[in-house]
């Protein structure tokens, strides 16, 4: 597909003009009167209704002055005019186009689909509004679910399209504190402090969307839930696969690129589960690291705008304000002097904050000589059994179950386990993890019996456990 033919040969010169940011308001409001939140569809698109919002457009007077001049008094017949030629760039660029209602066969406008697509990237980079950056896992999440609930293959392709969405989100996340790192020590080359902009995030951002996204809403919360609806998709049979298979070749074409001989089913379960674990494993991370970053930079710069003092009504401020305004030799004579002045003082690098007070190293108590008796052996062996008691790898446990399947012809469920204490009761929890783990995926196939598994310690389903070829 070719963009740039008409009617879009010129589609950014609009956006090129010294009113671009005019513009770019313009659109914004026509994509959220139209297509946003706030549209009302039963209001179509005239052409008075486009000239009406921007007019409102040009009442912010930051804006107005991007076309008139500032202060100026201008008629409303010229503003009109003005609004009237915006609106016929938008048209000739391939924003808007002519439309007739099919109802009452009335000319209007409407955006077009190059229009509606930039115009919402123009709309989203507004960041006033908190939005719930997991909405993408909760949606896979709903989608896997819909999938096994009514076997619509189009469910399972939106969840691996919202689960591909789901990295992205984190990293515009991150992207953003980036920004906001640049722009704090930007300001603090200013010698200023950003201060309001760190109070803004503090009490809006943080405490109404990214408390909730870290904590109540966040992506660890939904991956378990996505792991299991997952592995239920590797659990259909082979006939439920292989027409799953055929229905997503048939729906989605594209998916014969990617293959490679495989199953369409199995595939979208791997990249849906690849692309959660990502996610999860190094985007969460590194957002986390970036927000830190940003509160300590903060902090940093504060402790030291704090510690120096350097406001205007300081000591330090009217001295460098005072060296600011007069010339070379009154500069020199006023360094000289302070440099008499701070001659006999004596420089020490106190420990900790500025603020407190040095204090002089005590001397370190000593201590009583180690004694190792048969006491302290049991009370050290208790310690690190305690400690361990909950530590189960999955290599040790695939080493403890591998055995067992050998000497069962490759299959046993988990009631076949042992079950003679709470060790083994530990191992029985975390057998059907170990399988599931990136190690057991590779040697292990674990399937719901659909029977329960009942014991004296715990009630969960019951798993069959099989070898994989080969």
């Amino acid at each position: 597909m070719q963009f740039f033919i008409p009617p879009r040969e010129q589609f950014f010169r609009p956006l090129t003009h010294d009113n671009r940011e005019l513009c770019a308001a313009v659109l914004r409001r026509l994509h959220e009167s139209v297509h946003g939140a706030q549209a009302d569809y039963a209001q179509v698109l005239t052409r008075e209704r486009v000239l009406e919002l921007i007019q409102q457009c040009l009442a912010q007077p930051e804006l107005r002055a991007l076309a008139f001049e500032p202060g100026a008094a201008v008629p409303a017949q010229e503003e009109r005019s003005y609004a009237s030629e915006l609106l016929r760039k938008l048209k000739d660029h391939g924003w808007l186009e002519d439309y007739r209602d099919p109802i009452d066969l009335q000319p209007t406008l409407k955006l077009t689909r190059a229009g509606r697509a930039f115009s919402e990237t123009l709309a989203q980079l507004d960041d006033s509004r908190a939005k719930t950056r997991q909405r993408n896992m909760r949606s896979a999440r709903k989608a896997l679910a819909a999938f096994q609930a009514t076997r619509d293959v189009d469910e399972l392709l939106d969840a691996h399209e919202f689960a591909a969405r789901v990295v992205q989100d984190l990293q515009d996340d991150i992207e953003y504190f980036r920004s906001l790192i640049q722009h704090l020590t930007r300001e603090a080359l200013e010698q200023k402090l950003a201060w309001s902009e760190f109070n803004e995030f503090i009490e809006t951002r943080f405490a109404r969307e990214y408390a909730v996204r870290l904590v109540a809403d966040s992506a660890e919360r939904h991956r378990g839930a996505i792991a299991e609806a997952v592995q239920a998709l590797r659990e259909l049979s082979l006939a439920e696969r292989q027409q799953t298979d055929a229905y997503l070749l048939q729906r989605a074409p594209w998916l014969e690129a990617e293959l490679q001989g495989r199953s369409a089913l199995l595939w979208l379960a791997d990249r849906i589960e690849a692309m959660v674990e990502a996610a999860c494993n190094l985007k969460l991370p590194m957002l986390r690291a970036e927000m830190h970053n940003y509160v300590r930079r903060f902090t940093s710069l504060l402790r030291q705008a704090l510690s120096l003092d350097y406001g205007a009504d300081s000591a330090l401020g009217r001295s460098l304000a005072w060296l600011k305004e007069r010339e070379e030799p009154q500069r020199q004579a006023l360094l000289d002097a302070l440099a008499r002045r701070l001659a006999p003082s004596e420089l020490r690098l106190l420990g900790g904050t500025l603020r407190w007070s040095p204090r002089e190293p005590e001397a370190a108590a000593a201590l009583p000589p180690a004694r190792v008796d048969s006491a302290s052996r049991l009370d050290a062996l208790l310690r690190r059994a305690e400690s361990e008691a909950f530590a189960l790898s999955d290599q040790a446990l695939l080493s403890t179950m591998l055995p067992q399947l050998l000497a069962l012809n490759g299959t046993l469920r988990l009631s076949e386990l042992p079950l003679r204490h709470a060790g083994d009761a530990l191992q029985l929890l975390h057998a059907v993890g170990a399988a599931r783990s990136a190690e057991g995926r590779e040697l292990l196939d674990a399937r719901r019996s659909g029977t329960r598994l009942q014991t004296p310690y715990f009630d969960a389903d019951d798993y069959l456990l099989s070898l994989k070829p080969p």
